[in-house]
């Protein structure tokens, strides 16, 4: 399989564990595709960043209370790009159908085709991953491992143009 049918979508909802290899599977695919990412994860340090007056971001200063700002930036980001003709990739967890609704939608408002793409990591590469990132960038193993349980594949049914799963990275991908 070829990853042409996922650049011409309008949006590209790269999903997965973290430590699954998400960002660098978007970066290594899509990087000269002409697309723009959206990282809700980026977002987050950005915004603390810009608030605390440059101290630096690491994980464990998530704060739920700014959770529905950064959505909101998100979202603005991304309708920015889709009116202006942009394809964007989405590079969020999104491991749940309700995670995932949010992007549907949008992409169902303006009119857009959206396609996922799952990296399904076993869990002891995601921790061995996880464990070799700037110590900003680490998540609780206990985050990772309760996560688990509560992944749930795309599926076309709820709104998918096309949906991919890989279990591993083939050299054969384009």
């Amino acid at each position: 399989m070829t990853l042409e049918q996922f650049r011409k979508s309008d949006i590209v909802l790269v999903c997965g564990l973290p430590g699954s290899g998400k960002s660098y599977f978007a970066k290594k695919y899509f990087a000269k595709s002409g697309c723009k990412r959206v990282s809700r994860k980026n977002i987050r340090q950005y915004l603390y960043e810009m608030l605390t007056f440059g101290d630096k971001w690491s994980d464990d200063k998530f704060d739920l209370v700014d959770e529905n700002l950064v959505k909101h930036l998100e979202r603005k980001t991304a309708e920015h790009f889709l009116q202006l003709g942009e394809k964007i990739l989405i590079d969020n967890m999104s491991i749940s159908s309700a995670s995932r609704k949010d992007y549907i939608t949008l992409a169902k408002q303006n009119k857009k085709t959206i396609s996922a793409i799952f990296i399904n990591t076993d869990i002891a590469t995601c921790l061995k991953r996880n464990r070799e990132r700037p110590p900003e960038d680490v998540v609780a193993d206990s985050v990772i491992a309760n996560l688990v349980a509560t992944v749930e594949y795309p599926d076309r049914r709820e709104g998918f143009k096309d949906v991919l799963i890989i279990d591993k990275f083939e050299d054969g991908l384009k």
